[in-house]
């Protein structure tokens, strides 16, 4: 607990804001791995991700810190997605009912978003099952077969990674930007022309 306090807060205060995506990954468990940093955008980042023995086929959980949804990325070097592309994702954890999202492609990815309730949810299945399936029923890409070994144990991981970006983010807001000056009052005449005789 003590080694991730510290490596958040050098997250936190070493990496600038304007920072290209730059994460580090700071803990294994099973199949699993930990990263935290920042991403495209320049805000703090807690994720966690598993790729098959090959590393042909990443899959990872992400959060941006200070935002509510969790977003799930699929990706695949030989993948050529366009732009924008709705795909269909079903997603099997265990023996549990299969759930199916609606995720959206672009290039060699594919994204979609559970909201806090929905992520609730697939944290206890998560935690408590062996395996988990994502099938892919508008392509001809097989389905995925993904080990959970060690998955309770980077839950519990992902969860401190969250909790500590964000007490650190409450504590150290980003700067906001300045008012801008106030302006005089504009008229749409000239105060320069004497006034009319009387």
């Amino acid at each position: 607990m003590k080694y991730l306090s510290r490596l958040v807060a050098l997250i936190i205060g070493v990496v600038p804001v304007a920072a290209i995506a730059q994460v580090q990954t700071y803990y294994h468990s099973g199949a699993w791995s930990a990263f935290s940093g920042r991403s495209p955008s320049g805000g703090a980042v807690c994720g966690i991700s598993t790729s098959d023995a090959s590393r042909t086929r990443d899959f990872s959980i992400r959060f941006d810190i200070g935002g509510t949804d969790t977003t799930f990325s699929t990706s695949k070097p030989n993948w050529s997605i366009p732009d924008d592309t709705h795909v269909t994702v079903v997603i099997q954890v265990g023996l549990n009912v299969p759930s199916t999202v609606q995720a959206i492609g672009h290039g060699r990815t594919i994204d979609w978003t559970l909201d806090a309730a929905a992520i609730q949810t697939f944290d206890r299945q998560f935690r408590g099952a062996a395996s988990m399936t994502l099938t892919f029923p508008d392509g001809n890409e097989p389905p995925w077969a993904l080990s959970l070994a060690g998955s309770t144990a980077i839950s519990d991981t992902f969860g401190r990674c969250i909790r500590d970006l964000t007490r650190q983010m409450q504590a150290n807001p980003p700067p906001t930007a300045a008012a801008p000056p106030a302006q005089n009052a504009t008229q749409p005449f000239s105060t320069s022309e004497p006034p009319p005789a009387h």
